[in-house]
């Protein structure tokens, strides 16, 4: 790892009762932050159940370890941990940061995974199984230098938001060569840094694996945790990476935000 200073669609009539990596979809980009120059985005929106994309330092981590596997070039994998301020229903929109620190564009797929936190130490343990493992393969996009916000928009039946701290990953490969990226500039893929959370919390610690792969559904992958190194010049810096998780909203939530609704059109009259 090196330290530096961009919706899907999955429709389900039911939640899966077995393992799967969604393959395809395109991610549509939220945002975009130039390295080196830290940017405040102001107050998220409402309904979020953990948000970390408003507050970027200026910084990333690249993954490095990059391999070539039977043609296919792929990344370590980076995770943060998160606690959403609620959880239990489907997920409904995802959000996550991609960094290239290369000077050039790169074109690869991010891989979405996630574990419980009861792994060593709290990390990574237990592949997310509930109803059953689920990761997301993306479609490749082209990365412009610099940190890229992006937002995928899930079918509710395919990922339910955890109730209390999970870890959420990040992968990147060339999807066997497709994409024309080379090790070199694979290596230079991460993700940026944000802090602090505006909705939920994460910990000040990350999690980066030994060596390259998809890890899908890998119990207990095999890594360690690791936290930035302290800088008396950014008195916000933590290892914490730019996520964010919408649900369905609770029927009690649901029933408010229609309330209010009323009121204003009532008031518009």
């Amino acid at each position: 790892m090196r330290l530096v200073s961009c919706g899907l669609l999955i429709g389900l009539v039911a939640a899966p009762a077995w393992a799967t990596d969604y393959a395809g979809g395109d991610l549509q980009v939220v945002s975009f932050f130039d390295l080196g120059r830290p940017q405040n985005l102001g107050t998220p929106a409402v309904g979020l159940d953990y948000s970390n994309v408003t507050n970027f330092l200026g910084l990333a981590s690249a993954h490095g370890g990059a391999e070539n596997q039977a043609g296919n070039i792929i990344t370590r994998l980076l995770a943060d941990d998160i606690t959403p301020a609620s959880g239990g229903t489907g997920v409904t929109q995802m959000k996550f940061s991609v960094a290239n620190l290369n000077d050039v564009a790169v074109s690869a797929r991010a891989r979405v995974r996630f574990w419980f936190a009861d792994g060593a130490g709290g990390g990574p343990g237990t592949y997310y199984n509930v109803p059953a493992a689920v990761g997301f393969t993306f479609n490749a996009i082209s990365f412009g230098p610099g940190v890229t916000v992006l937002t995928a928009t899930l079918d509710p039946n395919t990922f339910t938001l955890p109730n209390g701290t999970f870890w959420a990953g990040l992968t990147f490969d060339n999807n066997g060569g497709a994409t024309g990226a080379t090790l070199d500039q694979m290596n230079n893929l991460g993700q940026g840094i944000f802090n602090p959370p505006t909705v939920g919390s994460s910990a000040d610690v990350a999690f980066l694996t030994t060596a390259a792969g998809s890890f899908f559904p890998t119990n207990n992958p095999a890594g360690s945790l690791f936290t930035l190194p302290a800088d008396p010049n950014m008195p916000n810096l933590a290892t914490n990476y730019g996520w964010e998780f919408t649900t369905i909203p609770e029927p009690a939530t649901l029933a408010g935000l229609m309330v209010a609704g009323l009121g204003l059109f009532l008031r518009r009259r």
